[in-house]
């Protein structure tokens, strides 16, 4: 287990591409893990049934998204190894942090010097409180989502860990008091 600020167990990430076997009972195993990401193929006009019932419930089984395209399970099967292979497919999971003793989440501005926004950067991709960041324009250079066990780490974060890194001029904080939407978007109405 990774250790965060304080040595509190880190909020646990979860790299692309990286598949866990989920089993219900009775159902077949899932695909285990997206093979190796080779050149982006886009997906075919075939593949609009398929990718629209995964859009729709993206823990479908493989009997579900056979009847949603007609092919059989086998080509249902082989043909999502294909998308993944091809890095037009992921598989992406996302569980409530306070599900896991995860219980303030923030947003995070960073003012940065420019001549250290790279260094900057890759110090966050490092930080396990981080569970998304980007370098942005205006103002704050760098946007963050932050999740941490309470308060009292979430300051100790930003106090010890933030301000540490060399070139940081400020930083804007807002706890997320409610979530009403996280994920990406829903794609079929």
């Amino acid at each position: 287990m990774a250790f965060g600020a304080a040595g509190a167990p880190a909020f646990p990430r979860r790299r692309s591409g990286q598949r866990t076997e989920r089993r219900g009972v009775g159902q077949q195993p899932r695909i285990q893990r997206c093979c190796r990401r080779r050149s982006r193929q886009p997906p075919t006009r075939e593949d609009n049934a398929l990718l629209a019932e995964l859009a729709r419930d993206g823990r479908a089984p493989l009997a579900g998204l056979a009847a949603a395209t007609g092919w059989s399970e086998t080509t249902v099967r082989r043909r999502l190894e294909d998308l993944c292979r091809g890095g037009v497919l992921y598989f992406d999971v996302e569980i409530e942090p306070a599900l896991l003793g995860y219980h303030a989440e923030a947003m995070m501005w960073l003012t940065v010097a420019p001549a250290a926004l790279t260094a900057t950067t890759r110090a966050l991709f490092g930080h396990s409180q981080i569970a998304y960041a980007a370098a942005t324009t205006g103002p704050a250079n760098v946007a963050a989502a932050v999740i941490c066990r309470d308060l009292g780490d979430l300051y100790e974060y930003i106090a010890a860990d933030i301000g540490a890194l060399d070139g940081v001029t400020s930083v804007e904080t807002a706890p997320v008091v409610r979530r009403v939407k996280a994920g990406g978007a829903l794609l079929v109405p």
